[in-house]
């Protein structure tokens, strides 16, 4: 799985480390004093192989910087937040999403896990008690936070920890159907699994190495089962000949597979990027035409479809949602107090009052 795995000699937390030197039993760990001696080992005769050679080595080491922070998609006040926080325990992916954003925005190619647990716990206690209202925190904003836990197994130490939080309730963002580790824990309701979902048609094309539909939705099926939170976010929407048919069939198949009342909100984002994702896709992934479309650029610095049609994506998605549960939040990253109005008949009047929409069934 990985070429090469390296341990900072800062780490002083073994948690994470432990779980690696079980699950890795003959592989060597080399110790390094920085970031440099791991660079070494990137491919960069070209982005594709900086990228790809970067996801084969694994950087065990200790997270240096704010803990609790906004989510990254936070933009400026003409766009409606959400008021998620997140915490990286991880940074990069090992899927192949071809439009992940991740490809342009991380300053650092390779797999990197932040060991230092017992500072990050101690963040979250300090940030708990300064809260008044619900508050989710979520992982899986620069890594997909369940793909590898069947390795790092940090997970469990997540979910313990916020069963017992006052305020905080965690949020572990996926596209992977890999939940074994968190069936034989009590989440006190206080963990959602969140299952990113599109199309079979795109699943499969797009969302390379992924799980599939179906396996991400029994696997929805099954912690739900087990006592957690589940919610589903189709993001990105993506526009195709067909698409209306498709995330038709889409929401069909989720509304056969659960009851009103199940899913605990519902998220929707339209396919965005950043200038020069576009080429970097297209140079890693020759004959993809995701970004062959239309596109506008907006005052966050980057570009959706053009408005018409992101109204038209939305209003099926939002009328499909109403007719499967009538009371079912559900929302879109980033789009205007006039994207509310239009579509959700009202205008929260901060991201309290968005957050306190989104945690009703919390």
């Amino acid at each position: 799985m990985f070429d090469k795995i390296f341990l900072d000699r800062e780490v002083t937390d073994f948690t994470t480390l432990n779980h690696v030197k079980e699950y890795f039993k003959d592989q060597e760990i080399i110790k390094v004093s920085s970031r440099d001696e791991v660079l070494k080992h990137v491919n960069n005769d070209s982005m594709k192989d900086t990228i790809q050679s970067g996801k084969k080595l694994l950087y065990l080491n200790n997270y240096k910087g704010q803990f609790v922070k906004f989510c990254p998609a936070k933009s400026p006040e003409c766009y409606m937040c959400c008021n998620l926080h997140t915490i990286n325990l991880q940074s990069n992916c090992v899927f192949n999403c071809t439009y992940c954003i991740l490809q342009s925005v991380l300053s650092n190619p390779v797999m990197q896990v932040h060991c230092n647990l017992d500072e990050i716990f101690n963040a979250l206690t300090e940030y708990d008690n300064s809260l008044i209202e619900k508050t989710r925190i979520c992982t899986g904003e620069i890594a997909d936070s369940l793909a590898l836990d069947h390795i790092f197994q940090q997970n469990k130490y997540l979910v313990e920890f916020f069963a017992k939080s006052k305020h905080l309730y965690l949020e572990l963002k996926t596209k992977s159907n890999n939940i074994d580790t968190l069936l034989n824990l009590d989440s006190n309701g206080r963990t959602v699994v969140s299952f990113s979902l599109n199309p079979a048609e795109i699943v499969r094309k797009i969302e390379l190495q992924t799980a599939s539909l179906e396996e991400r939705l029994k696997a929805a099926r099954k912690v739900l089962d087990h006592g957690y939170k589940v919610c589903f976010n189709i993001d990105p929407m993506i526009y195709f000949e067909g698409w209306q048919e498709a995330y038709t069939e889409l929401i069909d198949t989720i509304s056969s597979q659960f009851k009103a009342g199940e899913i605990t909100w519902f998220h929707v984002g339209i396919l965005r990027s950043n200038p020069g994702l576009a080429k970097i896709v297209r140079q890693r992934f020759p004959g993809h035409t995701i970004f062959d479309e239309e596109f506008v650029l907006g005052m966050d610095k980057k570009y959706r479809y053009p408005k018409p049609i992101r109204d038209e994506m939305y209003h099926l998605v939002y009328s499909k949602l109403r007719d499967f549960d009538e009371d079912l939040a559900s929302y879109a990253c980033v789009e205007k107090a006039s994207h509310w109005k239009k579509h959700k008949n009202f205008v929260p009047r901060d991201v309290h009052d968005v957050n306190r929409y989104l945690t009703k069934r919390l």
